[in-house]
């Protein structure tokens, strides 16, 4: 995705990958929920969403937070729990090899919904062999802005969850729960189910087809919508990283034509006219960047491009085999759908810091936004587990 030569490599294990949450808004202090914010290790966000609604005694949905943390770092974000308790909660906990502590409490009107975060800041453990080339293209980032592709972690392991999207928009529930069951495709239906304990959702698959063996799209239907939303949500990512990866190889990411949908720098989005076309990629230049080009998230939302744009990304994309119709209305994986920013811009600017034999990268990126590609983009290998 990128022209640059190697320098170096993000280090391994937790320490080197730190993340904290920036909240949209401060927690007032009162009101029925409950906010906690945490500082997890080894564990994913929805394993410490269960143990605080088991903690207080609620329904898994009762439970908020902003967007899913990385397992594989040292991680803070905030949660919210309807009618929680502070005294419900343990003020350290260890689970399956992670832990998580508590770092603040507050309370609040409302739950804490996705997307419900300003951002994230991140401070990464770097070995360079090449500083001043770390330094010269991070500036250069900041500059042309920050290729908004998605993460590999985004599509589950070894692509597990673009896998299961596939199978499950193209009607094969078979194949889905055999995904779901047993992500490394060695399990196939009819197979004695395997033991121990699965957290939701796929844990509610495994559930139902103890129950009921032979029915595999009641299995996905036991899952719930958070399954067909991680489906629908590696789905749609894999299309925009196509057309991200089809526009930067034209040399059009900084570039508009007519009929493209563009971004101002609110968020706004706007239909590309030969009116404002000059006006538009002058905003659009690397070092201004008031205005980005978009790429899709299908789903049913109705404001898109022109027809020719429209039909350019489907062919751009066309071998994720992804079919969009899956993502809209009636679709198996029906999703609102959205556009999102081909490249964006860095909240806090890119520091590097020399400690001892290592260097640490601290930085701010927007939400949705993944370090990961920051990296990437200057020649920064990643670990296996973090790709």
């Amino acid at each position: 995705m990128n022209g640059n030569s190697p320098i170096g490599e993000l280090l391994p294990g937790p320490a080197h990958f730190q993340v904290i949450e920036d909240p949209a808004y401060a927690a007032t202090g009162t009101g029925e929920h409950l906010y906690v914010e945490i500082e997890k290790e080894g564990l994913t966000t929805d394993v410490v969403a269960q143990v605080l609604a088991k903690a207080c005694g609620v329904a898994g949905h009762a439970v908020g937070f902003a967007g899913r943390k990385d397992r594989h770092g040292i991680t803070r974000q905030w949660f919210s729990v309807h009618f929680g308790q502070e005294s419900q909660i343990q003020a350290e906990h260890a689970d399956r090899g992670g832990r998580f502590k508590v770092v603040a409490v507050s309370r609040h009107k409302n739950k804490i919904r996705p997307g419900h975060l300003a951002g994230n800041r991140f401070r990464l453990g770097l070995r360079l062999t090449d500083p001043d080339a770390a330094v010269t293209r991070l500036s250069s980032l900041a500059s042309a802005g920050i290729p908004n592709r998605f993460g590999t972690q985004r599509f589950g392991f070894n692509g597990s969850t673009l896998a299961l999207a596939r199978a499950w928009g193209a009607g094969d529930p078979a194949a889905a729960v055999a995904i779901c069951v047993d992500p490394s495709g060695q399990w196939k239906p009819g197979d004695p189910l395997p033991g121990g304990f699965r957290h939701p959702p796929e844990g509610l698959v495994l559930g139902a087809l103890r129950r009921r063996p032979d029915d595999h799209a009641g299995a996905l239907r036991a899952a719930g919508d958070q399954l067909r939303k991680l489906a629908a949500s590696a789905a749609q990512a894999a299309i925009f990283n196509a057309v991200y990866d089809a526009r930067a190889a034209a040399g059009i990411l900084h570039q508009l034509r007519p009929g493209d949908l563009a971004l101002a720098a609110n968020g706004a989005p706007f239909l590309v006219t030969d009116g404002d076309l000059g006006d538009v990629n002058r905003r659009a230049a690397p070092g201004v960047l008031d205005v980005v080009a978009s790429g899709p998230l299908p789903g049913t939302w109705r404001l898109r491009p022109s027809p020719a744009v429209v039909a350019e990304e489907q062919a751009w994309a066309a071998g994720t085999g992804i079919d969009w119709t899956w993502l809209g209305a009636e679709g198996r994986l029906e999703s609102p759908g959205e556009r999102r920013a081909l490249v964006i811009r860095f909240r806090a600017p890119p520091v590097l810091e020399p400690d001892a034999d290592r260097h640490w990268l601290s930085f701010s990126l927007p939400s949705g936004a993944y370090a990961t590609e920051v990296l990437a983009a200057v020649g920064i290998a990643v670990p296996a587990d973090r790709r």
